[in-house]
């Protein structure tokens, strides 16, 4: 996964035009030739990491300068800032901030609208959400020992789905499995639906590994606010790191 800042080549309102094209040049070093063709653009790529945080200041300065910009991850749009704006919400993307895990080797990060919870499940070794917004995590960890060393990751997914489907009530398996490749990291993604109680609900369900351990994320909501929690879903699974 990697994330990316689109120039859209839209002023914000009641932001001088001469001030922000000048602003390219003198706080971005772009040339007269190269802010040229970023104003002949629509859409120009402008910056490409892996680092959410990174890309995250690129379009804060780009906001300060006088400019919209979008973030996608991949090509899947995660926040523009002209549409968020005019629609009264935060003009830039949503800060996030690493969850209490129990175990050391890992790290994910949530919206700060997100808690730690305890009552999810008792085997996980990260359990948040965001009560209010009926959207919740967890994260479960199997040591690679207790499995035959040469399972692969693929097996594993395809093995703990089959495993997941077959214990709710209701289960359909609704996408997947999708590569997810990373420079450092390479995970499997998929999308579930179950009925809980009296409640359908919705699942985005990921794989990764470590060299000693095999992870799986669960994060769900139901089933009607699933479409707009996803892209929510989808920036927390990218900050999944493992060490080793």
């Amino acid at each position: 996964m990697s994330y990316v800042v689109v120039f859209t080549g839209e002023i914000r309102k009641h932001f001088e035009r001469r001030r922000a094209i000048a602003a390219l040049g003198s706080e971005f070093g772009f040339s007269f030739s190269q802010i040229k063709a970023l104003m002949a653009s629509s859409r120009s790529q402008l910056k490409k990491s892996s680092d959410r945080a990174d890309v995250c200041r690129f379009m804060h300065k780009l906001w300060n300068s006088g400019w919209h910009s979008q973030l996608f991850i991949d090509v899947e749009l995660l926040h523009c800032t002209r549409v968020s704006s005019e629609s009264g919400e935060p003009e830039l993307p949503v800060v996030l901030g690493k969850l209490h895990t129990t175990d050391p080797d890992i790290s994910i990060s949530a919206p700060r609208s997100w808690h730690s919870c305890d009552n999810l499940n008792p085997s996980a070794v990260i359990q948040a959400g965001n009560i209010e917004a009926n959207r919740y995590l967890i994260v479960l960890a199997q040591d690679r020992s207790e499995l035959p060393a040469e399972l692969t990751l693929a097996d594993y997914g395809e093995a703990q789905m089959k495993q997941c489907l077959g214990k709710v009530a209701g289960g359909e398996l609704l996408y997947g499995p999708e590569l997810i490749e990373r420079a450092w990291q390479t995970g499997i993604l998929y999308e579930m639906r179950a009925n809980i109680g009296r409640d359908s609900v919705q699942y985005l369900v990921a794989f990764f590994q470590s060299t000693q351990s095999f992870y799986t994320l669960f994060l769900w909501t139901d089933l009607q606010g699933f479409t707009q929690s996803k892209t929510e879903f989808i920036q927390v699974v990218a900050t999944f790191q493992s060490q080793g």
